[in-house]
């Protein structure tokens, strides 16, 4: 199957603010605004210096799975609340009445991305939070209704076949115009797994409880051409699917029930039996029909139930009541979710003899927080966290973490480490590389984030600076870090020349800077101007450059140049100008004398 290109996260601070909304859905101002706006004054701040607020909201942020904010995502409840996220992907509903606790549905939508439920629990005098992705549409098209179409959701995913002349309107009447289709395949090995709607909690055929295991999913949205939702038509032949297996465990022949999402209670229901099937590339499948389209689990029941249990605290180890904890499968395809208690205790069933991870999205102070703990295995032997004195794996205290990281390592035209090179980041500081040219910088989480090596002047050699949004990762980057750049030498760098004149005499060894205009924090070349003021110094090819004497305040000239089309050009021997150089002209200063 064809796999999306995403990240699995660890530790760190979401900087979060967003649009209040009051309980009419109008934007609110003032008074409806948690303290802590997410602003980036914010990043950093310990919570303990901002005061407690015992009100009761829902406050979050949607992500796409590359774990960048989506801005304009229509968030609603069952309840009546309505608004969307902010420039950062943020939402909040907060001072919300009694009548909005408990137990709510919250959906959200986005054009271009497959929409998707949460069922959350809104708790008293808490920061209720909730951190969401969207996968991306896979599929879009239309058809006549009449001639049906066949179709395959993503190079390599699910099949569906979708019947021609069978369909019907909201209101069951026959519909016949153009269908158009919108389909995702969830990619459950990346972070399209927190895409899926609901928490993988079902009610099987008869009605009881159950916690699902999935090996593919799919959603298929079907409207007519003003975007009304139609469907088949339940007196209809139903549309046949072949889904490939996702992981491992089903065998062919096997048959396995296929679940459907249902949007009015949040949870998967059992509604038919597909077949494992073995395709002509060896590999394995599960084919269905489908009486209706939403959103399709192909799941097993699971038998063999642990525990896993713990504590979340601030960083000084106070209690924080109220978090949301999901634990994900490592080993198998599952999530279930639960809340810490006022003492910040939580308990979370699980598949025992497999291995898990627990997610962590909490408040602080007004801000959205999201930290994962290291994996953990799960032993064989039943438990729950319903059985007094049941033994649940414990994976201890869990401190807040406001900072992420970024990792990465220096390496040179040839491709070789650059050991003990310093690297510098606006948002993070400094460090330098150890011998294999690896660096970790501690950095806010959540926002656009540059990366320089910075070099002596006449080094001779310039690093191309990088920049990325940072994920959720410890600090320390410890058990790894999500956040994984390079900083590679220039290659074919070309060269620029000019002279230096100080109050109208030559500039004799001053410092002229080159930098790369994508990335004004940091120069990426220095040289020094000769005696009689002249100078030469590489430059990135193929750029928009500035070349300057002296920055911030101490600006003192300055000329900006485009390098396009130049590459390969050097400097002459001693750092001379050389015959194939841009030239940058005088750069003219005039100093206190």
């Amino acid at each position: 199957m064809h796999r999306k290109l995403t990240c699995l996260t660890t530790i760190a601070l979401l900087a979060l603010g967003g649009c209040a909304v009051t309980d009419d859905g109008a934007p609110g101002t003032g008074d409806d605004f948690i303290p802590g706006d997410g602003d980036d004054d914010d990043i950093g701040d310990d919570d303990d210096d901002v005061p407690f607020v015992e009100t009761t909201g829902l406050k979050g942020m949607v992500r796409d799975a590359d774990g960048n904010p989506l801005v304009g995502v229509l968030v609603t409840t069952d309840n009546g609340l309505s608004g969307e996220t902010a420039d950062n992907g943020t939402f909040s509903f907060v001072d919300l009445p009694e009548e909005q606790e408990g137990a709510v549905l919250v959906n959200f939508s986005l054009p271009g991305y497959a929409r998707t439920q949460q069922p959350f629990e809104i708790l008293r005098d808490v920061h209720n939070t909730l951190l969401v992705t969207l996968a991306l549409v896979d599929f879009d098209e239309s058809f006549p209704s009449a001639d049906g179409l066949e179709f395959s959701i993503e190079e390599g995913g699910p099949v569906v076949s979708l019947p021609a002349g069978q369909y019907v309107d909201a209101d069951g009447n026959p519909y016949v115009g153009d269908v158009h289709v919108l389909a995702t395949s969830y990619d459950l090995f990346s972070d399209e797994l927190f895409a899926t709607p609901g928490d993988f909690s079902a009610i099987d055929i008869a009605g009881s409880p159950q916690q699902l295991e999935s090996f593919g999913m799919f959603t298929v949205d079907l409207a007519d051409a003003d975007g009304n939702p139609i469907n088949l038509d339940p007196a209809g032949d139903g549309a046949p699917v072949v889904m490939p297996i996702q992981g491992t465990g089903p065998q062919v022949g096997e048959q396995i029930s296929a679940w459907a999402y249902d949007e009015t209670v949040g949870k998967w229901v059992e509604e038919a039996t597909g077949i494992v099937v073995e395709l002509d590339d060896g590999s394995l499948a599960w084919e269905f029909t489908a009486s209706h389209f939403s959103s399709w689990n192909c799941d097993r029941p699971i038998q063999t139930h642990g525990c896993v249990s713990g504590t979340v605290t601030d960083s000084n180890g106070n209690a924080r009541k109220g978090a949301t904890i999901k634990a994900v499968g490592l080993t198998y395809t599952s999530t279930t979710t639960a809340r810490s208690g006022n003492s910040g205790e939580f308990c979370l069933e699980v598949k025992n003899g497999e291995t898990v991870r627990m997610e962590i999205t909490y408040s602080v102070g007004g801000q959205v927080a999201s930290q994962t703990t290291n994996p953990v295995t799960i032993p064989a032997g039943q438990a729950s966290c319903s059985i007094q004195g049941s033994p649940c794996v414990d994976v201890g205290v869990i401190p807040v973490d406001i900072m992420s990281c970024l990792s990465g390592f220096v390496i040179d035209q040839q491709n070789q480490p650059v050991p003990a090179a310093n690297v510098a980041s606006p948002q993070g500081g400094q460090t330098t590389t150890d011998a294999s040219g690896n660096f970790c910088l501690a950095v806010p989480v959540f926002q656009p984030t540059q990366a320089y090596v910075i070099m002596p002047a006449d080094a001779g050699v310039g690093f191309q600076p990088v920049q990325t949004f940072t994920q959720p990762a410890r600090p320390d980057c410890q058990n790894g870090c999500a956040n994984i750049v390079i900083l590679q030498a220039y290659q074919n760098p070309t060269c620029v020349d000019g002279e230096v004149e100080m109050n109208g005499n030559p500039g004799a060894n001053a410092l002229v800077d080159v930098y790369d205009n994508a990335f004004p924090e940091h120069p990426v070349y220095s040289t020094l101007a000769s005696q009689d003021g002249l100078f030469c110094a590489p430059a990135p090819p193929n750029s928009a450059v500035t070349v300057q004497v002296g920055s911030g305040d101490s600006l003192c000239d300055s000329t900006s140049l485009s390098t396009a089309g130049l590459a390969g050009q050097q400097c002459a021997v001693g750092g001379q100008p050389g015959t194939e150089c841009l030239g940058a002209g005088v750069l003219s200063c005039t100093l206190p004398q």
